[in-house]
Formats: C-alpha cells, structure tokens, sequence
C-alpha cells in the first residue's frame, strides 16, 4: 500500500490536507477512517462498489487500461498498433537518451526536479493554462520511494518526461510531459520520443519484476478521444474501478459534500 499526505487546494480557494491510499488490498475505507489519521481526506484509490457508501464519502468511477507485464516481450509488443511499432523503430534513428531516475537519483540531482516542473508548465502554457507541478505531492511521493521518473533526452534538452507511482506489483502513470507543441519544437520527433519512452517504461517495469502497468485513466472507453486512443493502441486490457473521497475532519466533510453538490463526485 502507498500512503502519503500532502497539502491540495480545492476550489481553488481552500487547501486541505489530503491522505492519498494506492492499492489499500483488504485495508477497507472504513477502516482507513477509523485509523484517525491526521488528514481532512482521504483519497482511495481501487476500492470495491460497496465502500462508496457513506454520508461524507464521494466515488467516482475509474476507468483506465492496463497492460499485463508478466508476458514474453514479443507477444506484449505483438499487441502494440503497428504504425506505433514503426515508431519505436524509427526513433532509433533520432539518436535519443532514455533515462531512469529513482529517489536515490534525484536525491543526488535536485536540480531535475526544476527540470520536470519547467517542462510540465511549457507545456500547459503552451495550452493556455498556468497549471503547475505539484512539487509538493512528488516530494511526499520520493519520500515514501514510490515514485519514478523517466526521461528522453536529446542534445542535452529534456523533450519528454513521465512519472509513475509505483510499488513492487504495479506502475501507474501519473505525469506525461512534452514540448511538442511549440513552434521550435520538431513534433514528429518528440512525438516518436514520447511512444519509444513509454515502450522502454514497460520494459524497465518488466525487467524489476512489476506485474501490471496503469496507463492512468481513460475518459470514455465508448466515445474516447486522441490521449485515449493513444494509450489503447499499446494492446492494454479496459478496466473499471472506483476511487472514494472521504471527509476526515470537519473541513474534509464539508469539502467532500460540496463535491457532491457540484456533481464532481457521486
């Protein structure tokens, strides 16, 4: 189980103590509650339908693909769009650096955690959005070692980067970040960059033994849009979950209610 607590603005206006539970196995909602753990929520991710209940808990429903990491390489790859295939291979030709960075790596480079905050927020502001890193989040992440970062590189500029949250059974993409869409930015390349990366994290989660790889959400698996399509073109299975808020404190009831009442949660 990844349990880690950060502070997380909700509204916009107020921030609140937030306690993020991943893969909770047989540790039920109700019982995290009864835990009083010092949060205003909690945030479970993977429950079963029957723990949404509650009068100051909120669910939504999850809908990710995943792919399974056990099997031989030839046949995960076999699964893989074609056209994506080619694009594995043509990047080889791009003279790309993939690497791999652990808690211990970034503990010995702090300066890449400016590296991955600069590249996400280019790449929000060239959407038009001032949405930022959460450096705060990965730093409580790094601290319980259950994130990774990897990276491509080419002629010493950073062009894509994704984070997982990770344990020793599942990798879950939480960060994809790229430039791609700034005029000096030679799309097709960093384009091929982003598939070759997450090809190489699949195969680097294999080779550590992990079992499955969350490809971190699917908005509509009957009506899905460009980022859909693009993660169900690697050959992954559609699963369906459920994540719960739950108010701890006074403050996280009212937030959580609120939620409901804004239909952000059920």
């Amino acid at each position: 189980m990844i349990d880690v607590c950060y502070q997380k603005k909700f509204f916009q206006k107020f921030s609140l103590k937030v306690n993020q539970i991943w893969y909770p196995g047989a540790v039920s909602v109700s019982e995290l509650l009864r835990q009083r753990r010092r949060a205003d929520i909690l945030f479970v991710h993977g429950v079963p339908f029957e723990q949404t209940k509650g009068r100051f808990c909120g669910w939504q429903e999850y809908h990710t693909c995943m792919n399974d990491i056990t099997r031989p390489e030839e046949e995960m790859l076999a699964a893989v769009n074609k056209a994506v295939r080619y694009q594995f291979r043509r990047s080889e030709k791009d003279q790309l650096e993939v690497q791999f960075y652990t808690k211990t790596d970034i503990a010995q480079s702090p300066e890449l955690m400016d590296t991955f905050a600069k590249l996400y927020e280019r790449m929000y502001q060239s959407k038009g959005s001032d949405t930022k890193l959460n450096v705060s989040a990965v730093q409580k992440y790094l601290e319980a070692d259950a994130i990774l970062f990897s990276a491509v590189w080419h002629e010493g500029e950073m062009l894509v980067f994704h984070s997982y949250i990770c344990d020793a059974t599942d990798a879950r993409l939480l960060h994809s970040a790229s430039c791609f869409r700034e005029e000096s930015a030679d799309q097709s390349m960093i384009g091929r960059a982003n598939k070759r990366l997450h090809w190489e994290d699949i195969l680097y989660f294999k080779k550590k033994g992990l079992l499955r790889y969350d490809w971190g959400g699917i908005s509509d698996f009957d009506n899905p849009n460009g980022i859909d399509e693009f993660k169900l073109k690697f050959g992954g299975d559609k699963i369906t979950y459920y994540n719960v808020f739950a108010g701890n404190t006074l403050s996280g009831k009212l937030a959580v209610t609120a939620m409901k009442l804004l239909k952000r949660v059920n």
